[in-house]
C-alpha cells in the first residue's frame, strides 16, 4: 500500500502543479534525520541480528524502539502526511513492544494465498512478524487487513500500516506539487 499511497501522490501532486496549485503546505525535511536514523537502526539491526547474538536476543525491542524513533520524527515534522505516518509507526510500535513481534493473522495469509510467508513464520523464521493468537495484545492493531491492487501483489496490512501509507500519499503529494511548481515559478520569472 505504500507503493500505492507514493505513485498515487507523485500523481496528485504534477495535477496540482499542472492546475497552478500547491498541495497542502510546504513540507520541511530537517525531520527526515531523526527518522531516518530509525529506519537505519532497524535495518543494521534486521541484517545484523543472525550473526549478533546480542542483537538476535534482543531484536524485538530494537524493533519498537526504531519504530518510535520514526515516529518521533514524522511527528516533528507537523506537516499532515508526516503525522499520519508518525501515528501510524507509533501504533505499530505500540504493538511490536507489547508483543516483542508485529502479530499476523494466519488467516489473512491464507486469504490472500501467502503460503510462504505463513510457514516462514510459524517455523520461526522472521524476527519482525509472529502469528497472532487468543494472547495477542491489541489484536486490532496487527496485520489483519488484505490489500490487494493493481500495482504490487496481495498484502496483510495493520491499521497503522495504513496510516503510513495515508501519510505518504499526502507528503508526496504535497512534495511534488511544491517541487515542481517551485522550479516553474522561477522559469517564468525570468
Amino acid at each position: 500500500m505504500t507503493t500505492e499511497g507514493i505513485i498515487l501522490g507523485v500523481w496528485l501532486g504534477l495535477i496540482m502543479v499542472w492546475k497552478n496549485k500547491v498541495f497542502l503546505q510546504e513540507p520541511r525535511f530537517k525531520n527526515l534525520i531523526v527518522a531516518g536514523t530509525g529506519a537505519a537502526l532497524f535495518i543494521i539491526a534486521l541484517k545484523a541480528a543472525p550473526s549478533v547474538p546480542f542483537l538476535a536476543a534482543h531484536f524485538s525491542a530494537i524493533h519498537a524502539l526504531a519504530l518510535f524513533i520514526m515516529a518521533v520524527g514524522c511527528l516533528m515534522g507537523r506537516h499532515l502526511g508526516y503525522i499520519l505516518s508518525g501515528v501510524g509507526l507509533a501504533l505499530n510500535g505500540i504493538v511490536v513492544a507489547l508483543n516483542g513481534v508485529m502479530p499476523v493473522e494466519a488467516e489473512a495469509l491464507l486469504k490472500i494465498g501467502d503460503v510462504r510467508a505463513l510457514t516462514l513464520i510459524t517455523e520461526g523464521r522472521v524476527l519482525t512478524h509472529g502469528l497472532a493468537n487468543e494472547a495477542t495484545r491489541l489484536r486490532f492493531l496487527c496485520d489483519r487487513f488484505c490489500y490487494a491492487s493493481a500495482i504490487s501483489s496481495a498484502k496483510v496490512m495493520s491499521l497503522g500500516d495504513g496510516l503510513i501509507a495515508m501519510g505518504l500519499f499526502l507528503f508526496v503529494a504535497s512534495a511534488t506539487s511544491y517541487l515542481f511548481g517551485k522550479a516553474d515559478r522561477h522559469a517564468m520569472d525570468k
